[in-house]
């Protein structure tokens, strides 16, 4: 006995490291196979909320030709400093007025000659357009009105679609959310286990939009402006949802 004793002290620290090693082994083994005999489910959840548009974009053009190149840059010019003065006017703010193209070409006029196809240089185009962004749809009427009364411009619009900073996706995410667990636990009951609580939630989201589009082209004069039906945007929400099963 006494010899045995002795020994085990001689190896106290092996017996240690070893009686450590197991309990770490038995303790690793547990979690494994509590890991591996974890259930769960994942479904997707859906819901979708019908938005008012609240936001109209126009897109106003003008071209201006002349044998002049630099008449016609100047009549461009003009015209777009006219438009823009009086958006201005109208109450659009410079942030919502932008200069979306310039473009300023010669045509290439085509004539015969001893029956083949040859081109001459012909008149300058200088072509400007802007975009407007109208943020109050109620004055739709009164901006198209004034817009049709350009001359030698082509307006296009409106392109309407919603101001996202003023949708509650939160209520829209969480009706998502409602729709998977709803799923979930139909599926869970099907396989004779409950719904557990969620281990993670994935969010997706979609705009679906109502859009007028017209082509307001060669205009003028006086008159009212075209009525616009603002329409709405349909916002949707998915959501991927793990739940445990129990």
């Amino acid at each position: 006995m006494e010899k045995i004793i002795a020994l085990c002290r001689r190896h106290i620290r092996l017996v240690i490291f070893l009686a450590t090693s197991l309990l770490v082994l038995c303790i690793v083994y547990y979690l494994f196979y509590k890991c591996k005999t974890v259930k769960t489910i994942t479904v997707i959840g859906s819901a979708q909320s019908q938005v008012s548009n609240q936001i109209a974009t126009f897109s106003v053009s003008v071209d201006i030709q002349n044998k002049d190149k630099q008449l016609a840059v100047d009549e461009a010019a003009a015209r777009a400093n006219e438009i823009a003065g009086a958006l201005s006017n109208f109450g659009i703010p410079d942030k919502d007025i932008l200069t979306q193209n310039m473009n300023i070409y010669q045509n290439q006029d085509p004539y015969y000659e001893k029956g083949t196809t040859v081109y001459k240089p012909g008149d300058w185009h200088a072509n400007y357009s802007i975009s407007i962004t109208l943020r109050d749809l109620t004055k739709s009427d009164a901006l198209t009105a004034l817009l049709v009364k350009f001359e030698k411009t082509t307006m296009y619009g409106p392109n309407l679609t919603i101001d996202q900073t003023q949708v509650d996706e939160a209520s829209i995410l969480v009706k998502a959310i409602v729709d998977a667990k709803t799923k979930a636990e139909k599926i869970a009951k099907a396989g004779g286990k409950k719904l557990g609580e969620v281990i993670s939630i994935v969010e997706g989201s979609n705009y679906n939009g109502s859009v007028a589009y017209g082509d307001l082209k060669g205009f003028g004069g006086g008159g009212g402006g075209l009525p616009i039906e603002t329409g709405s945007t349909t916002v949707s929400k998915t959501v991927t949802v793990t739940f445990r099963l129990k």
